[in-house]
């Protein structure tokens, strides 16, 4: 056929294949495995080319003479296919030019053994080699992660007893599965879409559906690649402490504090340019070598009348460990009324603590007139079953973590405690090869990850970075070198501030018991104002009788006015409920500017200036001013920053933060916001 029949013939069988083509495409959509599309859909655009080519070549042996119609159409697609060659001739070349640089790019980085990331180098200052604390991830091609759906008929709404039943079939599923109750992860792919499976119970049949949905990509699978994690490092006798892990087989001792240090690690899985990533950073935690009753019998010897109330604003908040089991605990309440020879009830009837400790731990209580310490812990079922757990805790086998106000305020202590947990870069490597060697030396541990089609490399990444030159402080009339340590405190606290904001007409809140403590605030206040270029006229003094939140409160809303420009208040010790309180009175009541301060720092007379000097600096931010800028090296730009605050005492609140600067080449002048999310 030639002519215009062949040219409608074309057409038609063009028009076929796309109709084809497209049903190919709605049919794999449906299916949900689109991850191995790349070579039908290869072939359909081969196909539909030499559809194209056919069609040109034909139209090459017409010869018709031009008019307005069809041959005018001919010859414009004549036209085409000479564009048309000339187009796919410079793609070509273009895209063998990027290959052959992509080539060349990762064969320098193979060759050196490095990863770049973007291969983008600077300018400024000079090279340096870093090293990341990251280690790479490998994952096994025949293995992945399937996600199932699981139905139960009839339904059962227990998560427990799900659970429960889908294990009775566990080896059937190959041994490895992750469920939560609806849905299931395996690392291999079953025979069938849907997978059904038969339990009995009381004496009747129980059908449990595991429907085949996808094949997750690596990206979503991050949360499951934690849990497993989780799981290597309980295999490994680490402790968890929020996403924490410790080692308690090697604690440093401090022996004059009582202290013990633990050593662990902070580890998160993510997926990067580089691939599947594990970060890996040294951590410590700080736990107690006295026991909670030590504690206790401390405060009652300190002061027997108010012995209960300050045993619960100690204790109360605070972490416990109990060594037998190697658990944390929040403290939620200190309960008096009830000692170990109380009675509860297990499994086999009732029981007292001494009882239940000394058959199920072997552990024999000395004191049975102590105390009993409440946690409470909210179960781990679905929402409508999310009641709480309650735990009584013996104080004498209760021991305290992290760092008490006492200690914080020890300055030697602190020092001696700096020296296991401020850690070199070399300490940090050290570290990470070591848990790499904990990892593939425990067959436990690489059972984990084998089981999911993961491997763990010890390839820690070397990358080539930038060591910026030091850069020049700038105050009000002067300016200093940064040094390579970026410690200029020093030079902050005795120069001219670089915006001032002078202080004119603002309030002193204090206890009358802590005069003094005022008294050294203003004191030190005009004499390190004098180097920084401040002027501080005197403050509206208000003296308080009484230690009460509702005391500071209505402080605050008879005194404040809108004229006034800052309010400090001096709290005689630590709390954070009165901190809370005063906060939200200056922060959403009646919006002011306030610096709280602890009496206790205004009272030792060896820190008295330099704690001074820092107040003084953070009250002129507060207001306004500047401390010190840097040169910029660009013009009329817009700093931005974003932050977030999740509340762990209620977490369906969250706040986040945005602040930026809202003036050209002025860095100093701030606009933020705050919204709940």
């Amino acid at each position: 056929m030639s002519g215009r029949g062949n040219l409608l013939s074309l057409f038609n069988k063009n028009a076929r294949n796309m109709e084809k083509s497209i049903s190919s495409e709605d049919h794999e959509i449906d299916s949900g495995l689109d991850f191995d599309n790349s070579g039908s859909s290869g072939e359909r655009l081969l196909s539909g080319h030499n559809i194209e080519t056919d069609l040109i070549t034909t139209l090459q042996n017409v010869n018709i003479s031009v008019g307005r119609g069809r041959a005018k159409l001919i010859d414009t697609l004549k036209t085409y296919d000479d564009t048309s060659n000339q187009f796919i001739t410079t793609e070509a070349k273009e895209n063998n030019t990027e290959k052959t640089k992509g080539a060349e790019l990762e064969a320098i980085a193979s060759h050196n053994g490095l990863f770049f990331p973007d291969l983008i180098y600077g300018s400024k200052g000079s090279s340096v080699d870093i090293y990341c604390n990251y280690l790479k991830l490998t994952t096994d091609e025949s293995k992945g992660v399937y996600n199932y759906e699981v139905r139960f008929f009839p339904p059962i709404d227990s998560v427990h007893l799900r659970i429960k039943y889908l294990n009775d079939h566990k080896d059937k599923l190959g041994g490895t599965k992750t469920f939560d109750g609806n849905t299931l992860y395996l690392p291999i792919l079953l025979p069938n879409k849907m997978t059904v499976f038969i339990s009995k119970v009381d004496d009747a049949e129980l059908q449990i559906r595991i429907l085949y949905k996808k094949k997750e990509e690596m990206r979503n699978c991050t949360q499951l690649y934690n849990i497993l994690f989780d799981r290597v490092m309980k295999v490994l006798n680490y402790v968890k402490f929020d996403r924490k892990q410790y080692d308690p087989s090697r604690p440093k001792i401090i022996p004059l504090a009582k202290l013990e240090v633990w050593p662990g690690y902070v580890t998160a899985v993510d997926e990067y340019k580089g691939g599947l990533m594990l970060c890996c950073d040294v951590s410590h935690r700080i736990l107690c070598q006295k026991t909670v009753l030590e504690m206790l019998v401390d405060l009652y010897q300190q002061n027997v009348e108010h012995y209960q109330e300050s045993a619960r604003k100690m204790l109360v908040g605070n972490i416990v460990l109990t060594r037998y089991n190697n658990r944390t605990y929040k403290i939620n309440d200190i309960c008096f009324d009830q000692n170990p020879t109380c009675q509860f009830k297990i499994k086999t009837g009732w029981t007292s603590y001494v009882e239940y400790y000394k058959q199920y731990h072997n552990i024999i209580i000395k004191d049975v007139n102590q105390p009993l310490i409440y946690s409470i812990k909210k179960s781990r079922g679905i929402p409508a079953e999310g009641e709480h757990i309650q735990f009584s805790l013996i104080p004498e086998l209760c021991y305290l973590t992290g760092l008490r106000d006492e200690v914080r305020s020890d300055n030697k202590l602190m020092r001696e405690i700096a020296t296991f947990t401020r850690v070199s870069p070399n300490q940090r490597q050290m570290a990470l090869n070591k848990f790499y060697e904990n990892v593939s030396k425990t067959p436990a541990a690489q059972e984990i990850l084998n089981s999911w089609g993961l491997s763990l490399t010890n390839n820690s990444n070397k990358i080539i970075g930038r060591q910026m030159d030091i850069e020049q402080i700038c105050f009000s009339k002067t300016s200093v070198s940064a040094e390579r340590s970026a410690e200029f405190s020093k030079h902050a606290a005795t120069n001219e501030m670089l915006k001032v904001v002078h202080l004119s007409k603002w309030i002193i809140i204090h206890l009358r018991n802590d005069t003094k403590a005022a008294t050294n605030l203003l004191d030190n206040m005009k004499q390190a104002c004098k180097s920084l270029g401040m002027n501080i006229s005197n403050p509206t003094m208000i003296s308080l009788d009484r230690d009460r939140i509702d005391a500071y409160i209505q402080a605050l809303r008879r005194n404040i006015t809108i004229n006034d420009q800052i309010v400090v208040c001096i709290c005689h010790n630590s709390r954070d409920d009165r901190y809370a309180a005063i906060k939200k009175i200056c922060c959403s009541e009646i919006p002011i500017p306030s610096q709280v301060i602890n009496a206790k720092t205004l009272l030792n007379d060896l820190k008295i200036r330099s704690v001074v000097q820092k107040i003084v600096l953070q009250m002129n931010c507060k207001l306004g001013g500047s401390l010190w800028t840097v040169k910029i090296p660009f013009k009329n730009v817009m700093i931005c920053g974003i932050d977030s605050y999740h509340d762990p005492s209620n977490r369906g609140n969250s706040v986040a933060e945005f602040i930026s600067t809202r003036a050209q080449n002025n860095l100093q002048k701030i606009w933020g916001r705050s919204d709940n999310v």
